[in-house]
């Protein structure tokens, strides 16, 4: 059986040692609560983050993109498996040559270790976490690829990472050693392997997807046309070069009057505000035409047609 040991504590070794000790109560104290069933069913889930399950979710990933003809999602299962390949390799690194007894041993047969050297079973192993390093690199290349998915992986890996303590797999320093690894493998990956740009992954979709429809709706004034534009391109992520504007038929024309607030100015402008109405039309692949027809009618748009 091995003891941190006491030193003094002005010692930077003290201090190491000191901070290890808390490390290990904290893990003694979160364990006892490993046999309760919510544990117990949430360290089952956070198996999803072993190294078979993940390299399964990322090939999954490839392959549904490739088949779907969405080479952006088939880029990012490569991302995600970069980074899930590249956390592991490193953490076998390190559990190679540093072996510390899983908290579950050190509570339940009272020995503990966390030394330099090679470790002789999975008992051994605890330092870094492996299912904490590759639930981090994998969600980090999420949350950069599909923005719109952060905060449910990013939720998700926490949830993993957090629920190794009290199952007495990890002590907390392993889970933030593993959350640094995994943050590291996704950061290399970003720049060895950086994602598609947004606005290509979007000319991607639209190539990909043959079925494009043309939905165009009626504006009473310029200023109405634009609004609905930006909220088209703004909130929906449609590509502006999609998005087409014109006057609507002969009445939308300037007359020969003086107009507006240059009216009775001796350098007024000889023409007159436009008048009828703006069409809008936008080019879009069939499964946001729904999006584009809801998004004219609450910007009052008015004959909104497909075709």
């Amino acid at each position: 059986m091995s003891h941190v040991p006491e030193s003094a504590p002005d010692d930077p070794a003290a201090q190491t040692e000191g901070l290890e000790r808390m490390d290990v109560e904290a893990a003694r104290a979160a364990a006892r609560h490993r046999h309760d069933p919510l544990v117990k069913t949430l360290g089952t889930v956070s198996e999803l983050a072993d190294q078979l399950q993940l390299t399964t979710l990322c090939g999954a990933v490839i392959a549904g993109g490739a088949l779907g003809g969405r080479p952006d999602i088939a880029r990012m299962g490569v991302r995600m498996m970069a980074a899930h390949v590249l956390a592991n390799t490193v953490k076998r690194r390190i559990k190679n040559r540093l072996r510390r007894t899983r908290p579950r041993k050190m509570i339940e047969e009272r020995d503990y270790q966390f030394e330099p050297g090679e470790a002789e079973g999975r008992h051994e192993t605890s330092f870094p976490s492996g299912h904490t390093a590759g639930a981090v690199a994998v969600a980090r290349i999420v949350a950069a690829d599909r923005p719109a998915l952060a905060l449910p992986v990013t939720g998700f890996a926490a949830l993993i990472a957090a629920v190794q303590v009290p199952r007495a797999k990890h002590y907390p320093i392993d889970v933030a050693a593993g959350a640094v690894l995994g943050l590291a493998a996704a950061w290399a990956v970003d720049r060895l392997l950086p994602p598609i740009p947004r606005h290509s992954q979007r000319k991607e979709h639209r190539m990909s997807d043959n079925a494009t429809t043309s939905v165009s709706a009626l504006f009473e004034t310029r200023e109405a046309a634009d609004y609905a534009i930006e909220h088209l391109v703004q909130q929906h992520g449609l590509n502006r070069a999609d998005i087409f504007a014109e006057p609507e038929g002969d009445r939308n024309t300037a007359g020969n009057r003086i107009s507006g607030g240059d009216k009775g100015k001796g350098d007024a402008a000889e023409d007159a505000a436009l008048r009828g109405a703006i069409k809008v039309s936008v080019d879009v692949a069939q499964d946001r035409v729904e999006t584009v027809e809801a998004t004219f009618r609450e910007m009052g748009g008015q004959d909104i047609t497909r075709r």
